[in-house]
């Protein structure tokens, strides 16, 4: 018997939140200029400007492998600066039977510890006990999430 589970990384900004943020909102497509070993393709498929309720396929190279996912954005919220995309078709439900990637850019000067940061978050439940942990996406998000904050911080 399966159970739903989460991981999550928090990667530290140096750039501005809206610029970080306003990134993935508008300009994720960008990924495939910015991170060509990464990020083959990135299609909008339904919905305008990257909106809730928009389709957007990924084409990626994780582990060495070439995937292809169909997210659906179910959370678009540019208060909150959270995006919330639901994998609904692709190779990576061959192996999980739900997975999902939040990613929440939070503003440092707003809480104790200081600060700004990116917090990705991924929820998944196991298609079965043998398969792992998906580290491996939070590594790629950690990478690109370094390379974006560092662009932002220069520019």
């Amino acid at each position: 018997m399966s159970q739903s589970d989460s991981i999550w990384v928090k990667v530290q900004l140096k750039s501005p939140i809206e610029k970080f943020y306003g990134f993935f909102r508008n300009h994720v497509g960008d990924l495939v200029h910015m991170f060509p070993e990464h990020y083959k393709g990135i299609q909008l498929l339904e919905g305008e400007n990257f909106s809730a309720g928009s389709v957007v396929v990924f084409h990626y190279h994780l582990g060495g492998q070439s995937l292809t996912v169909k997210c659906l954005l179910r959370v678009v919220d540019d208060v909150k600066k959270c995006i919330v995309y639901e994998i609904v078709e692709g190779d990576v439900l061959k192996i999980y039977k739900v997975f999902n990637v939040k990613l929440e850019v939070i503003n440092g000067g707003l809480n104790k510890v200081g600060g700004s940061f990116a917090k990705w978050t991924v929820e998944f439940e196991k298609e079965n006990e043998n398969v792992p942990s998906p580290e491996s996406y939070l590594g790629l998000f950690a990478k690109i999430s370094k390379g974006i904050d560092a662009y932002f911080s220069k520019n």
